[in-house]
């Protein structure tokens, strides 16, 4: 019989938090997250699922002339740049 009230509690409570509101929900295709900037930079930064760097789980590449990188994958704490390098600047135009 207490099974039953505990089973009866659970069911009516829920397994969870709460439900978020399908309208509430951002339609991915039309979202726009920001992206991380170059800052004049060129860059690959591969990132890792723990300290050691041997799990890669996601990548930023910034090419020079580019405003923001781009992001595969996921970011992490744990992270190495293979290369960096700062751009050089654009000449004035002259007239």
């Amino acid at each position: 019989m207490g099974g039953m009230v505990l089973m009866a509690g659970l069911l009516s409570v829920g397994c969870g938090g709460a439900v978020a509101n399908v309208e509430e929900q951002s339609d991915l295709g039309t979202r726009e997250d920001a992206l991380p900037a170059c800052g004049g930079q060129q860059y690959e930064r591969i990132f890792y699922a723990e300290p050691e760097h041997i799990t890669e789980i996601g990548t930023w590449l910034c090419f020079c002339g580019d405003s923001s990188a781009y992001v595969y994958g996921r970011s992490s704490a744990y992270y190495e740049y293979t290369y960096k390098s700062y751009c050089a600047a654009a000449p004035a135009d002259p007239r």
